[in-house]
This record gives structure tokens, C-alpha cells and sequence, in this order.
């Protein structure tokens, strides 16, 4: 029964993801005068179609993904109502509404759960846990952490993703602001803490100063973030590159499905929905990568073409996107295996 519910939920909450991108696509078309023909829920063979006054809509069986397709999108066209006939920057707020209405939904839900509390953690130490090892290597208490080992501090999340991204670190080099100074403090030693289910990581052995909950501070903890995830996720991306990645902490749908039904099933509707704000700013950010058949490559494509001064080739533009739409989905074929053998 596990299963099933796991997958229930995660294809509820995909839906709902990939409704929230492709409405972002699909609203800003319409609002530049550009054509629609379909807009899509799901890729794969069609499980229900309706033709609208707007453009025809249809769900489809496989949960993965989406479109929205207009006219001249994906070849030249003569309409003057094809999305190529329309200014550069009418087509670039097209392709970047999709994510942003993404990490939009993850910024509300994150407000929805910051609501519930009475106050917010600052980058302020407040004191130490009683077994407290960095308090020993110079870490005091009224000291404001400004960056750990180059990784700039913004938010208490800040200091969660430092600490935890090179799960292999012995200690780190930390800068903090002291009495209106900034202090260098080297080789200061966290807590490791092994998990079965999360590898291994150093815990913050201190607790920090909060903030009291008003509309203005909820506004700018959930801001502060909805910004720090989306910087973990570039700092995560940037390190796949320079080989410093822990593979291990990517999940494909099998995994993410596991994740999404442990988070309901044992953490209940505020986990949920962290956990949902979180895949949400994920999907934005990832689809803003500049890579072929994503957002961020299309939007790559019309920078080019803005420097040019001429449109790209259809057809290699086309080809572009097919390599990229092949390369993602063996990628994630490669995750999935990875998911389904970490369940054994």
C-alpha cells in the first residue's frame, strides 16, 4: 500500500508542478498575442483531450513533463501571430515564466510553512550545544557568520548547505563579523553525524539568535530561502563540473517518490510542503540551465540570435534541442537505475 500511495502523491504533486510551468508558458503566450495549439499535461500518448476556445488541452500518460506548443516554436512560420514574429523580449518572458512561476509556487509555500512560526533563525550565534565542539577553535557567541570556506552567508540555510556539501571535510575556514570586524577563523571543527538514508554531514552545534515573526520578516526569511536554495542548487551543479559532487544526493522519480510519500506519510502536511516548495524551486532553476531542449537553453538560443541580429537555423536549432532531450533522458534513466538499486 506504501507504493501505491507513494505513487499517487508524487503524480499529484508532478501534476501540479508541471501545471504551475506550463501555465506560466501558456498565460504569458497568450498575453503576446501568440498562437497556441496545445497545452499539455504529461508527454507520452494522450489519456484525455478537449479542444478549447484558447488552443486544444489534453492530459497524457506519462508524468514527466509538459508542453506548451505554439505556432513558429519549433520552425519558421509566416503567421504574424507565430511566436518567432514576435520582439525578443515578448519570447524571452515567454520561456522564463515557465520557472518562474516555479520558484514562484516554492516562495509562497515556503511563506505557508514560515507562518506557522514565531520567529526566524539570523546567521547570529546565540549559544552552544553542551558537547559544542567549534566554540573550542575561536567560534563566540554574538559572532555573525559571513561566509564558510569562500561560500557566502546569507541565511541560516546558508550555513545548513556549507557545512554539508563536502560531506569528506575535516574542518573549515570560517569568517565572521566580531564587534564590527571581520575575523578569520581557520580549521574549526564541526559534529559528523552519520544517517543511513542521508550519508553523512557536520551538524551545527550551535543555536542562533531569531527574529520575531511580522509580514515584513516572514517576507524576507522566505525570500532569504527561496534565494539559498536556488544558490545550492547552482553551487551543486557547479561542483558535478570540477568532480566535487556527491552523486549520491541525486534522486530521479523513483527516489523523489520515495521522498514525497515518506515526507506525507510520516512528517505530515508541513513536511509535504517543504518538501514540495523544494522540488518546485529545483524544477525553476534547473529549467533556467543553459542547456539544449531546457528554458535556459532556448533562452541561451534567443541571446544568440539578439547578438547576431538574425535567427539561428531552424534546423539546428531543432537538432540542438534533440540532442539535449536525448542527453536528459538518459540521465535520468541513469538516476533511476541509481534510485531502484539504492532500494535493494
Amino acid at each position: 500500500m506504501q507504493v501505491v500511495f507513494n505513487i499517487v502523491i508524487t503524480v499529484l504533486v508532478f501534476g501540479l508542478l508541471i501545471l504551475s510551468h506550463e501555465a506560466g508558458h501558456f498565460f504569458t503566450a497568450i498575453w503576446a498575442k501568440i498562437k497556441v495549439h496545445e497545452f499539455s499535461i504529461g508527454m507520452g500518448p494522450a489519456i484525455y483531450k478537449r479542444d478549447g476556445k484558447l488552443c486544444r488541452f489534453s492530459i497524457r500518460a506519462l508524468p514527466i513533463g509538459g508542453y506548451v506548443q505554439m505556432e513558429g516554436e519549433d520552425g519558421d512560420s509566416d503567421d504574424e501571430n507565430s511566436f518567432t514574429k514576435k520582439p525578443k523580449w515578448k519570447r524571452f518572458l515567454v520561456l522564463v515564466m515557465g520557472a518562474a512561476m516555479n520558484i514562484l509556487m516554492g516562495f509562497i509555500l515556503i511563506c505557508c510553512i514560515n507562518a506557522t512560526m514565531e520567529a526566524y533563525h539570523t546567521t547570529v550565534v546565540a549559544q552552544f550545544d553542551d558537547d559544542a565542539v567549534s566554540v573550542a577553535d575561536g567560534l563566540q557567541v554574538g559572532d555573525k557568520i559571513v561566509s564558510i570556506d569562500g561560500y557566502r552567508i546569507f541565511s541560516f540555510m546558508d550555513i545548513s548547505y556549507a557545512l554539508s556539501k563536502d560531506s569528506k571535510a575535516e574542518d573549515f575556514d570560517i569568517t565572521v563579523q566580531r564587534d564590527g570586524e571581520k575575523v578569520q577563523l581557520n580549521d574549526v571543527h564541526f559534529p559528523k553525524v552519520e544517517t543511513e538514508n542521508y550519508g553523512s554531514f557536520h551538524d551545527i552545534d550551535f543555536k542562533v539568535f531569531g527574529k520575531k515573526r511580522t509580514i515584513f520578516s516572514l517576507l524576507e526569511f522566505s525570500a532569504g530561502y527561496t534565494v539559498s536554495v536556488s544558490r545550492s542548487i547552482y553551487s551543486f551543479v557547479g561542483s558535478i563540473f570540477t568532480f566535487e559532487a556527491d552523486l549520491n544526493q541525486v534522486s530521479g522519480p523513483v527516489g523523489t517518490a520515495q521522498i514525497i510519500g515518506e515526507s506525507a506519510t510520516t512528517g505530515g502536511l508541513i513536511s509535504l510542503l517543504l518538501v514540495v516548495a523544494m522540488i518546485s524551486i529545483n524544477l525553476g532553476i534547473m529549467n533556467l540551465l543553459p542547456f539544449p531542449a531546457l528554458d535556459g537553453g532556448r533562452i541561451l538560443l534567443l541571446l544568440i540570435e539578439a547578438i547576431r541580429r538574425k535567427p539561428l537555423n531552424p534546423k539546428i536549432e531543432t537538432a540542438l534541442n534533440g540532442v539535449g532531450l536525448v542527453l536528459l533522458m538518459g540521465l535520468m534513466l541513469l538516476v533511476t537505475f541509481k534510485d531502484i538499486i539504492g532500494l535493494f
